[in-house]
């Protein structure tokens, strides 16, 4: 109220707060021997991210996120074997590019064709109501992350920006990465670890790795 009712301010202050900046790796002995399951909530509960943020966040750390406000749907490319399932309605083959780098809030919604990327990491039933979503670990999750070739781009593309701000200094690209994509210095173990790999393979392959990280994946 002090402030003009400015939800900025209030935002600002909670993150400020001393509380915030508290670890969510709190551990207590005897909390974790009377609640091991955490249902009285002693301690921050990890959660993934949402299908659509996982794509948001990719994009974000890429540098490719378009963050135009409104507008029409986006299309992002679908394989043509599973455009070929649908026999009615509509989704434009658009291919992947800035085009369709919007926030996954505009991806058009085809209920009896769900986007693939997001119906992997528990988008829920488009034909039902939903009180709460879902969350599983199953291995076609690892494997998007591995192998879709959305992720491989923005992997690429996250690794350019990279390169360009820290040209020809690999500690100082390891450093930024790793504040970008998990808004974090890397540990000095991770930052050897992170110099011998880019030994033998390249910034893109790094990259990918932190797009696979559970850390990248889950609010801790």
């Amino acid at each position: 109220m002090s402030r003009g009712w400015s939800i900025k301010q209030m935002q600002r202050l909670m993150m400020t707060s001393e509380a915030y900046q508290m670890s969510s790796e709190y551990q207590d002995p005897g909390d974790a021997e009377r609640d091991p399951e955490n249902h009285d909530l002693w301690r921050f509960p990890i959660q993934r991210l949402d299908a659509e943020i996982v794509r948001d966040a990719m994009m974000a750390a890429s540098g490719a996120l378009d963050l135009t406000m409104g507008g029409p749907p986006v299309f992002p490319h679908i394989p043509g074997e599973i455009l070929a399932s649908m026999t009615e309605g509509i989704w434009k083959k658009e291919e992947d590019g800035p085009r369709v780098w919007r926030r996954s809030i505009y991806v058009y919604r085809k209920r009896g064709l769900p986007f693939p990327m997001f119906e992997v990491f528990d988008l829920p039933d488009q034909n039902t109501s939903c009180a709460r979503r879902n969350v599983s670990t199953v291995p076609t999750q690892a494997l998007t992350l591995l192998n879709d070739e959305f992720v491989l781009r923005q992997a690429r593309l996250f690794a350019d920006r990279v390169k360009e701000a820290a040209p020809g200094d690999p500690a100082r690209q390891v450093d930024l990465a790793y504040r970008i994509a998990l808004s974090r210095p890397p540990r000095e173990d991770e930052a050897k670890l992170a110099a011998d790999f880019l030994l033998k393979r390249s910034l893109a392959d790094f990259t990918h790795v932190l797009l696979n990280l559970n850390e990248f994946l889950y609010v801790r």
